[in-house]
């Protein structure tokens, strides 16, 4: 339910003159807020770990966060939020191949029938969509 808040938010702050850059500033460092106060509510610390994993977070902020989440805000400038929100469902299934293609990590059978239901689930979705506004159109 948050991540649709997020998407729908993110759309309505752009098409009403937000820049990108603007909000993705304010999305992140709410996020980050959000951790922050978490973590002293559950009394988790984020110190004293090997250098090692403040290195990989910083990794996880800079592409998957400032790459991937966003494009994903950019594009919703520019497409359907339902459209972005379905692509968002490949995360995993990528996820998945990437996993396969560098740790030779193969999925079990649940797994690929799962990714296979996505991504079918997306297909219907987006070619269900375009059939809909020809029949309208």
């Amino acid at each position: 339910m948050i991540a649709s808040l997020y998407i729908l938010f993110g759309r309505e702050a752009q098409q009403r003159g937000l820049s990108l850059g603007s909000y993705s500033a304010f999305a992140y460092s709410m996020g980050a807020l959000v951790l922050l106060l978490l973590s002293l509510l559950w009394g988790v610390s984020y110190l004293n770990y090997p250098v090692g994993v403040y290195l990989y977070i910083l990794l996880l902020a800079l592409f998957p966060q400032m790459v991937g989440h966003t494009s994903f805000n950019w594009l919703l400038r520019w497409i359907n939020p339902t459209l972005v929100t379905l692509a968002i469902l490949f995360e995993p299934v990528g996820a998945c191949f990437l996993g396969y293609l560098i740790f030779q990590e193969v999925p079990g059978v649940l797994v690929l029938v799962g990714a296979v239901v996505l991504l079918v689930g997306v297909a219907v979705a987006v070619f269900g969509s375009n059939l809909r506004k020809e029949v309208e159109g």
